[in-house]
């Protein structure tokens, strides 16, 4: 009785093995483990031609991200998302009042903290005859509609164009502040 279970025991061991072989990763059939650099560097999720859309506390719409690609990473306590080409709208009253812009942006702690860099721009809608902010880097607060730079800026509003070192401003609010170096020229006409 022994000599009939011995053969069918066998079979089924060796497809018990076959199969784990197949189901298994070549790192666990290795034991080779990554780093936890290596497994903080790798990307959680990428998401192309990106459009997300956020509320406020009464659910009407208060800005929105576009980018071209989102790559999103999560660590033990924080995370953190690299976009390319990003586009943020801040709205009031479901239109678009702001518009800012660059070449690639990162994200922190999902959504609290913006930096866009590359030719970050801010745009005052509608574009004619709104104030338009030119810097290398900024650091925007969405939540709050605050942005601010400790790099030189430059404001134009149609023909009239003042540069600084260091802004704040406050978009909910239509209120910029350059904190150092402002020297501005207008158009009197």
């Amino acid at each position: 009785m022994r000599r009939t279970w011995l053969p069918l025991l066998l079979v089924i061991l060796l497809i018990s093995v076959g199969l784990w072989f197949s189901e298994s990763p070549p790192e666990q059939l290795l034991s080779i483990r990554p780093t936890p650099q290596q497994q903080d560097r790798a990307a959680e999720l990428i998401i192309r031609n990106a459009k997300t859309r956020h509320f406020d506390q009464e659910g009407n719409l208060a800005y929105r991200v576009d980018a071209q690609q989102i790559t999103y990473y999560q660590f033990k306590r924080r995370d953190r998302a690299d976009l390319t080409e990003p586009r943020l709208l801040f709205y009031e009253d479901d239109q678009p009042k702001w518009r800012a812009e660059s070449r690639w942006g990162t994200v922190y702690n999902r959504g609290e903290r913006v930096v866009l860099e590359g030719e970050a721009v801010i745009d005052e809608l509608p574009a004619t005859g709104g104030i338009k902010l030119e810097t290398p880097s900024i650091t925007l607060l969405p939540d709050r509609e605050f942005a601010e730079t400790d790099k030189v800026v430059t404001i134009t509003s149609g023909p009239n164009r003042t540069t600084g070192k260091g802004m704040r401003a406050y978009l909910s609010e239509d209120r910029v502040e350059i904190l150092s170096d402002v020297k501005s020229s207008y158009d009197t006409d």
